[in-house]
């Protein structure tokens, strides 16, 4: 007779598998309905933090099933290993942005001035109730972003303050902002653009205010980014900063003509008044002078 021997099979390596894809599923889902549909923005931070607890809790029930098998030499490897798998692949970008929420300093407000903020005029109303309040960071948070990120600092060109204004208003729109205020310099004050921007790939929406100070020689561009949602931003505010910067510059390096350039009509020649270029006269040879004495005249292949 032939012995058969039953192989228990863990169960908790199957489950592990479901609970990864059915919380991939949900993540992949609230970043679509988030970004392209009408998901608010309070509930998909929400399901975000749901769906990557659940990716961690599949990776731990994988891990115990594995220490079964290990010890009690059981079938069920491959799914507990398909839900570790998985899951990884779900929190490849949570834990990209985690490095961020550890190094960098818990803020949500990052301006060129810090110690001297910025006011909104528009974009203050606009906020959504339940959004973060807009307020001006203490001296400790001026600390933090100071020695967080101090390239964050004014931008100064040697241009009018007209001609910068332009210059910007052109870059914020290569960087697909959407304008709600513009202001240019004039009698009235500095100029001023507020913008809103999303993210790229949450579209997640923040609060932007350019303003454009100086003189007709030198201009200064000072710049505040604030996050509606979250009590950290990850860094996104400060790179936001650096992508306008890097747009003015890629445009000064280009040398791209502002909107006042463009409309001043093409310089003509200018010539001294009351004295006019001699014409030599056609059809005429001219003369030959007679050599003075003492002097040999020259050869010529005449």
């Amino acid at each position: 007779m032939t012995a058969i021997y039953l192989q228990r099979t863990v169960h908790e390596g199957l489950w592990s598998r479901r609970l990864a894809l059915f919380f991939l599923q949900l993540l992949v889902l609230t970043v679509l309905l988030h970004r392209f549909g009408s998901l608010a923005t309070p509930a998909a931070i929400n399901l975000l933090a749901v769906s990557i607890g659940g990716l961690v809790l599949a990776i731990l029930v994988a891990v115990f099933a594995l220490i079964r098998i290990w010890f009690g030499g059981q079938q069920g490897a491959s799914q507990a290993f398909a839900g570790i798998a998985i899951a990884l692949i779900g929190l490849a970008g949570p834990l990209w942005y985690l490095s961020h929420a550890i190094w960098l300093p818990r803020l949500t407000d990052i301006e060129t001035t810090p110690r001297q903020p910025m006011q909104f005029k528009q974009l203050a109303a606009m906020r959504p109730a339940d959004a973060n309040r807009v307020q001006d960071p203490d001296a400790a948070a001026a600390e933090e972003q100071e020695r967080a990120y101090p390239d964050i600092r004014p931008m100064e060109l040697e241009r009018s303050a007209t001609e910068v204004f332009d210059m910007v208003y052109e870059a914020v729109k290569r960087l697909g902002w959407t304008i709600v205020l513009s202001e240019p310099p004039g009698e009235a004050g500095p100029g001023r653009i507020e913008a809103t921007t999303r993210t790229l790939l949450m579209g997640f929406t923040n609060d932007a205010l350019v303003r454009v100070t100086g003189d007709d020689t030198r201009a200064f561009i000072d710049v505040r980014s604030v996050s509606r949602y979250g009590q950290h931003d990850l860094g996104a505010n400060a790179d936001r900063i650096r992508s306008l910067f890097a747009e003015v510059k890629s445009a000064l390096e280009k040398g791209e003509k502002t909107g006042l350039e463009q409309a001043e009509p093409a310089s003509k020649a200018v010539t001294k008044p009351g004295v006019r270029t001699p014409k030599k006269p056609r059809g005429k040879r001219n003369r030959r002078l007679p050599a003075p004495e003492g002097r040999q005249p020259l050869l010529s292949p005449d």
